[in-house]
């Protein structure tokens, strides 16, 4: 899991720092990207990185302010650009109103995606838990901000580990049934398996 910073600014852009927008790289975990905020250029920014468009499956939205949104009709049509690639779909989780913006932006450009978007807007009637898959779970939870708004923690489920036996002979640990506690217990104390 790793987490790039494409926009770190205020509400304007500078010449050193794009406003928000960070990726999070979960390349290893499950292939893909996840994207908070889309700030107006994140798609150039994108294009500085090794961060392959096709790849983020889900764009986070924490408020409707242009700094955060205005990079999400150019994104999307980019993304439409990679012909030679799968189209895989999109799922958008934001505030009410998310899926209009978007779907007016497309409409007036005249832009036409070969993928489906897939929006998850929300209220302050139903923040907590957004996403669960099987590996992560989202939360979102409301902000102190002039408009409604959101942050987003995001949650690695436990990892299943796979027991080395070798290791546990070479520790001296007698083979039989303590294996078999060995693979159940969550923490693993010196006291449990050593005389």
């Amino acid at each position: 899991m790793d987490i790039q910073f494409l926009g770190t600014g205020a509400g304007q852009p500078s010449k050193a720092r794009n406003v928000s927008s960070l990726a999070l790289k979960l390349l290893d975990e499950i292939n893909e990207v996840w994207l908070f905020d889309c700030g107006e250029g994140t798609q150039n920014r994108i294009l500085e990185t090794t961060i392959r468009p096709r790849k983020v499956s889900k764009i986070f939205i924490t408020h409707l302010h242009g700094d955060h949104i205005f990079g999400l009709p150019g994104f999307l049509s980019s993304r439409a650009f990679q012909a030679n690639e799968e189209q895989t779909d999109l799922e958008i989780y934001g505030p009410q109103g998310i899926k209009s913006f978007v779907l007016t932006s497309l409409r007036v450009s005249g832009s036409r995606l070969p993928y489906r978007i897939h929006f998850h807007e929300f209220d302050q009637d139903s923040l907590g838990k957004i996403l669960e898959t099987d590996k992560f779970t989202v939360y979102a939870e409301e902000l102190d901000h002039t408009i409604f708004c959101v942050g987003y923690r995001v949650i690695q489920k436990d990892l299943e580990g796979t027991l080395d036996a070798e290791k546990l002979k070479s520790a001296g640990v007698p083979f039989g049934p303590l294996f078999g506690k060995l693979k159940t217990v969550r923490t693993l104390f010196s006291k449990m398996v050593l005389k």
